[in-house]
């Protein structure tokens, strides 16, 4: 698998910001990872910018906030969770439609000892 080219810089960004990455013209990238963090935060901030680069964040369509699960280790899914088991390092998060879309797939899930305690307070399901 080819890698391209990037270059790491420590800058002093805003508290706010841990570090970014910038895709060059020649298609390699730039990552500025705050001075600020500690050494342990630093390497981690720069395995996640790096696995924007890997996932190819910067060429392929979705939102930031797609991207940004991804490289957390996050998948984002539909309610009806896959039947494989998700890759090495990530995991499935659910986004439901709807609350009536929660609830159905929470009582699909739930062990009968907290349905039983939902219905003792007064849930219908």
């Amino acid at each position: 698998m080819w890698t391209p080219d990037y270059f790491v810089r420590l800058v002093e960004l805003p508290a706010s910001v841990e570090g970014v990455t910038v895709p060059n013209d020649d298609g390699s990238f730039d990552i500025y990872i705050n001075s600020r963090l500690g050494e342990e935060r630093r390497r981690a901030k720069l395995e996640h910018e790096l696995e924007h680069i890997r996932r190819d964040h910067f060429y392929r369509p979705g939102t930031v906030a797609m991207k940004e699960a991804e490289a957390g280790g996050v998948l984002v899914t539909r309610a009806e969770a896959p039947e494989e088991a998700a890759p090495p390092g990530m995991k499935y998060i659910p986004v439901y439609p709807n609350l009536e879309s929660f609830v159905a797939d929470f009582a699909k899930r739930a062990a009968p000892r907290s349905l039983e305690l939902l219905r003792r307070a007064g849930w219908k399901g």
